[in-house]
């Protein structure tokens, strides 16, 4: 440990109260005024005068030995900390209100894009139902049906009638109600020409069962 260190050492162990210079002379040796003059110069030690004679403070001390000693110090150190405080305080208190702020404007945005959508929707709403619907026979219906299930049959000759009805809306803008009421009239005057499966996620009512798929028998 170098002389430095040692004085450096000895020093912080005297704490807040401190150590006379002329104590440290004794117990490190005359020399220390070079070695002491280094630490000042760092900032590591202080060295004031109290009641005629030089003390030093290691600088993990030397606030508090002003604090128990000065008065004066020890006012202003106490309105510092309790601006620092205010401030601190204040800035929370900021933070807090741009959160809220921050949160309020997520909102706002996330409202202006739904009522962008429903205004979307909205005018999309009154394209479609303008859209012209046409009226078919059943006679009729029943020949683009019958193309449309030639089509798309299957191997085992199984077709969903929601697929038809796609096709069916696309060329001949069938609703889904007319395509599906055509569909009840078509199968009862045809019986012996269609036959009926269950399943698919829309169809007709059979016995009380959704019926979604078609094939020519």
């Amino acid at each position: 440990m170098s002389a430095e260190e040692k004085l450096v050492k000895r020093i912080l162990s005297a704490g807040s109260a401190g150590i006379k210079k002329t104590d440290l002379r004794k117990e490190l040796g005359e020399s220390i005024d070079a070695v002491l003059e280094k630490a000042i110069s760092k900032g590591e030690v202080f060295v004031d005068k109290r009641a005629g004679a030089y003390y030093c403070w290691h600088k993990s001390h030397y606030v508090q030995s002003l604090l128990n000693s000065d008065p004066r110090f020890k006012l202003t150190y106490d309105m510092i900390k309790s601006l620092e405080n205010s401030v601190s305080s204040s800035n929370k208190e900021l933070a807090r209100s741009i959160d809220i702020l921050a949160g309020n404007i997520s909102n706002l945005a996330r409202l202006v894009v739904e009522i962008k959508n429903e205004q979307s929707l909205e005018a999309l709403a009154p394209a479609e139902a303008a859209k012209p619907r046409r009226s078919m026979s059943v006679y009729e219906f029943k020949k683009e049906f019958d193309v449309s299930l030639a089509n798309s049959s299957s191997s085992i000759g199984w077709v969903e009638l929601a697929k038809i009805r796609n096709e069916l809306y696309d060329k001949c803008s069938l609703s889904t109600d007319e395509f599906y009421r055509l569909v009840e009239e078509m199968i009862d005057q045809n019986q012996d020409r269609y036959e009926l499966s269950t399943g698919g996620g829309e169809g007709v009512m059979v016995r009380g069962l959704l019926h979604g798929f078609v094939r020519c028998i």
